[in-house]
């Protein structure tokens, strides 16, 4: 069975790292994944609630339509990860790898698990 992982993304220059904070980043890559862990396809979707500070909290439901298993970012609050829960979609943070160094280590199984953010990141508390 196929897995498909979305990696929250943001652009620093040239490189492409993973999203610090979640509800900020400009765009998502979604990768599908064969049952060998081989890349079968990779697509881009920004974030169509990029700088909005209620972002957060609603990306989960739009994430979700890519039909992911697992979301990948720098940081997130307990609300998104709650939701994304919810959805049952795993949640891995993996604040300050570039893009494709995230994606090199999830498929070798080296990235797991989060810690939700406990800070608002310069917005109200609204959505954490």
């Amino acid at each position: 069975m196929n897995q498909r992982v979305a990696i929250a993304i943001e652009e620093n220059g040239t490189e492409e790292r993973v999203a610090e904070h979640f509800g900020r980043c400009s765009k998502f890559y979604v990768c599908e994944l064969n049952e060998q862990k081989k890349v079968l396809k990779t697509e881009t979707f920004f974030n169509p609630l990029a700088g909005e500070h209620s972002g957060a909290c609603q990306l989960p439901g739009y994430v979700k339509q890519f039909n992911v298993d697992t979301i990948i970012a720098g940081g997130m609050g307990q609300k998104a990860v709650s939701n994304f829960l919810g959805f049952g979609i795993d949640v891995i943070t993996a604040p300050g790898l570039l893009a494709d160094d995230a994606l090199k280590e999830f498929v070798q199984g080296k990235l797991v698990g989060y810690e939700a953010c406990k800070h608002d990141h310069g917005h109200d508390n609204s959505c954490h």
